[in-house]
């Protein structure tokens, strides 16, 4: 009796046991079937369905003369989308190529490990010959396909370098930020120059197609039913550049010579050229830069990918001295006719120390015209240590000095005007004093300038006190050519007066075309040309050279600046580059008769 009632609770507390697991399944069934069944169908979907993206060309780049100076072309990559027995394609494909398998590997292994889902482009831009290898044996490779990828072009390599940028693969660490903005792993974005301040406007959308796959990662067929979403090509730039004034500039620079030279429109801001040298070619960053490649620039001395124009300041030599000249007028200091207490004998004794002029046997007494026409370093000398460094510091911020032009590139460097708290701090108390001011009233010592701010503020002197705003965008279309944003103009005046400003205009146009000026060498037939040379010397090697102008000096539609380093006198380097710069331009906006268009034409 006992052994029949424990049979029959065991029998009974097996039947509790299967019942229990029975409602478990049909509790879980009914989950996986009912509540989760559009989970677990889209889950499903993606495992028989690939997405395959359809890259959006990225949008062009136009100068002023409608010249195409970067755009996309198509490319075709090599790209593993199974996440499973890819080992056996991935070595098939390496073997057709004559490539490493164990780079390969290494480069599928790698990816995976941090995101195993994303598709891994395993070789990028095939050329023609290796395309059709991998298209007559892609059946025998499975989970591989052949992707059009939109490849940047920067259409005259080097040159304008440093105006446009490059474009280049998205690192690791920032993929989890901007893939939220729908960027892929193996996407590309603009970094440095034009290319990454208009990354929004230029990047386009990408479409897809969805095709269905077997077990083994193979297409089947046609893109399925789903409308595929087309691509949204990248929006066009319209530059302020004039591309036969880059190209000319350019080509002023010699071999070998490092140095900047930009071209301002006085009137409205507009950047019409922009060099830095040496240069790098942006297309070696096309398809991801060889690692020698990259070695190469990054260790080069000459600092290739450093845009000069805009990210160096330099000492700005006598080029300064119309700050200090406007500065000593403003503060009735001095009278355009005064003359200094002390004529220049060639030197000048500060305290213990004696400051040398550029000419050694002097110029005698002059006033301030004559002090600028012919660059007397006395006569500065002796302006710097009536103004004191205090106020040559107000005046050169006041004057736009010492701070960014705000400028539409990514990155710009302030410059540097230095004061008595600046020198308080470095040197200690009374070091600004006597030989500090003395320096800095010819553009020495501390004090820092860009040639794009030096091109601006002649520009402004030029354009009698107003400045406006530098600029490269004139416009943004869409690819069909509607206009959705138009250039900022953005301007102010310099804090002078009329009477200032004119007695800065006669001065800058004698020193180039008055007999004995130092800025002859800038002359342009039938143009006067006003502008100022500077030779700043330099603690780690030769002096550079600058030239700043603007032509026509009366309303000028043209203000350059020209820095070269190590080049030694202005006069005899910058001061020729900048004429030839102003010469070019001025002669490309001479209307022609139609015979010199035709024969210009042919």
């Amino acid at each position: 009796m006992a052994q029949e009632i424990g049979s029959r609770e065991r029998t009974l507390a097996l039947m509790a046991i299967c019942g229990a697991a029975l409602s478990l399944l049909l509790v879980r069934s009914a989950q996986l079937q009912v509540f989760d069944s559009s989970k677990y169908g889209m889950l499903s979907r993606q495992n028989r369905l690939r997405r395959i993206d359809l890259a959006a060309p990225r949008g062009l780049v136009l100068t002023a003369d409608s010249v195409i100076i970067a755009e996309s072309r198509p490319g075709f990559n090599l790209v593993l989308f199974a996440t499973a027995d890819w080992a056996a394609p991935v070595s098939r494909a390496a073997s057709l190529l004559a490539l490493d398998s164990a780079a390969m590997f290494a480069a599928v292994t790698g990816q995976r490990r941090q995101f195993p889902r994303d598709p891994v482009v395993l070789v990028r831009d095939l050329p023609p010959p290796l395309l059709a290898r991998i298209e007559e044996h892609l059946d025998d490779l499975p989970g591989l396909r052949i992707e059009t990828a939109s490849l940047r072009r920067a259409c005259f390599g080097p040159v304008g370098s440093h105006l446009l940028g490059f474009t280049g693969r998205i690192a690791v660490n920032q993929y989890d930020s901007l893939r939220d903005y729908g960027y892929g792993l193996d996407d590309f974005l603009g970094k440095g120059s034009l290319e990454q301040q208009y990354e929004n406007i230029l990047r386009g959308s990408d479409g897809y197609e969805l095709y269905e796959v077997d077990a083994r990662g193979r297409e089947r067929g046609a893109p399925q039913a789903l409308e595929p979403v087309e691509p949204v090509p990248g929006s066009t730039l319209r530059l302020s550049i004039d591309w036969g004034l880059q190209l000319a500039a350019e080509s002023l620079f010699a071999v070998g010579q490092k140095g900047a030279a930009v071209a301002i429109e006085p009137s409205t801001g507009r950047i019409l050229a922009l060099v830095s040298r040496p240069n790098f070619d942006p297309n070696q960053f096309a398809t991801g830069i060889r690692a020698a490649d990259w070695n190469r620039l990054a260790n080069d001395p000459d600092f290739p990918m450093w845009d000069r124009a805009v990210r160096s300041a330099y000492p700005p030599g006598s080029t300064f001295k119309v700050v200090t000249a406007a500065a000593a007028l403003e503060e009735s200091l001095i009278t355009a006719d005064g003359r200094m207490p002390r004529a220049c004998g060639g030197s000048l004794r500060i305290g213990n120390r004696v400051f040398k002029c550029w000419d050694k046997g002097g110029h005698g007494s002059l006033d301030l015209h004559g002090a600028m026409v012919h660059s007397c370093d006395v006569y500065f000398y002796q302006l710097g240590l009536a103004l004191t460094v205090e106020r040559m510091a107000r005046w050169s911020r006041r004057m736009g000095l010492g701070d960014r032009t705000r400028v539409d590139l990514p990155i710009e460097s302030p410059g540097l005007v230095p004061d008595s708290s600046w020198y308080r701090r470095r040197t200690g108390p009374g070091s600004w004093r006597g030989g500090v001011a003395a320096n800095m009233a010819i553009g020495q010592g501390e004090l820092m300038v860009t040639p794009l701010q030096l091109a601006s503020l002649y520009g402004a002197i030029g354009n009698d006190g107003q400045r406006w705003k530098p600029h490269l965008l004139v416009s943004a279309e869409t690819a069909e050519g509607a206009v959705f944003r138009k250039e900022l103009k953005i301007y102010d005046r310099l804090p002078l007066s009329p009477a200032t400003i004119a007695a800065l205009k006669r001065a800058l146009a004698d020193v180039v075309n008055q007999p004995g000026g130092t800025g002859g060498a800038a002359r342009v037939a039938g143009v006067a040309v006003a502008g100022k040379t500077g030779t700043a010397q330099n603690p780690h090697g030769e002096d550079h050279s600058w030239f700043a102008c603007f032509a026509p000096a009366d309303r000028p539609s043209i203000a350059v600046a020209v820095l070269v380093e190590n080049a030694g006198h202005g006069s005899a380097v910058a001061a020729p580059i900048a004429g030839s710069i102003v010469r070019t331009y001025l002669g490309r906006r001479q209307p022609r008769s139609p015979g010199q268009a035709t024969l210009a034409a042919e």
